[in-house]
């Protein structure tokens, strides 16, 4: 089960995760000459991206990419990647690569394949993932109910990412696949307010994947998982 961290307010633990994330980073490049970092759109993260800005490492030898992204263009005010590029992509972390993962197909499922040969030049196992989670248990653009949800959540499959339409939100998505999430030294699931806090508490005490798909990282053994919250 995941180690549940609670923070005094959003600076603690924007601070705190900063830190945690430049070490793992750190770590990564002295270990492999290259490191890489898995993040999440939407609002959460906005202040951690400023924080991490400011971390000092050699941010050249960083690959970044997304846990999951809409299919739309990248200036797109939807789109996750102008989100990273704008906020993340900055000051000390400007030199970092990214991996994007819209590409020009139509659709993400005809997408995808393009987006995984892009994604080889991701350094794997990834040393650091964070993973929000959406009020109907969704984690990256694994939905609840989704046609192909099972696919996206086989450690088979032998795919690192796949296209899915979600049930509960607007707009076709590409997301990693749960093997590539868990093929990581570190997962954090980042969380702020009480109604995050009560959804978490609810997908921790079930089973069901396909009703809350962020069970199926909360409920493995592969890797480990803090939760990171604060009210």
């Amino acid at each position: 089960m995941a180690n549940f961290v609670e923070f005094s307010g959003a600076v603690a633990l924007n601070q705190n995760f900063a830190g945690k994330i430049a070490d793992a980073l750190r770590q990564g490049i002295a270990a492999n000459g290259k490191a890489s970092l898995v993040v999440s759109g939407g609002r959460t993260p906005l202040d951690l991206f400023t924080q991490l800005t400011r971390q000092e490492l050699d941010w050249s030898k960083v690959v970044i990419t997304l846990a999951d992204e809409r299919w739309v263009s990248p200036d797109n005010s939807a789109s996750n990647e102008k989100l990273v590029r704008n906020t993340l992509l900055q000051g000390l972390a400007a030199t970092a690569t990214f991996i994007g993962l819209k590409n020009e197909a139509a659709t993400p499922f005809d997408g995808a394949s393009a987006t995984e040969t892009a994604l080889q030049a991701l350094p794997r196992p990834i040393d650091v993932v964070i993973l929000g989670m959406g009020d109907d248990g969704h984690t990256a653009s694994l939905f609840p109910g989704a046609a192909n949800l099972a696919e996206g959540l086989a450690l088979d499959s032998g795919r690192a990412c796949i296209g899915m339409t979600p049930l509960t939100a607007p707009l076709d998505r590409i997301t990693l696949t749960l093997p590539v999430l868990l093929d990581s030294r570190n997962i954090y699931l980042h969380l702020m307010g009480e109604a995050k806090r009560d959804v978490y508490e609810r997908a921790e005490k079930g089973t069901d994947v396909n009703e809350m798909p962020v069970r199926a990282v909360l409920n493995q053994q592969q890797t480990p998982v803090n939760v990171y919250w604060t009210a």
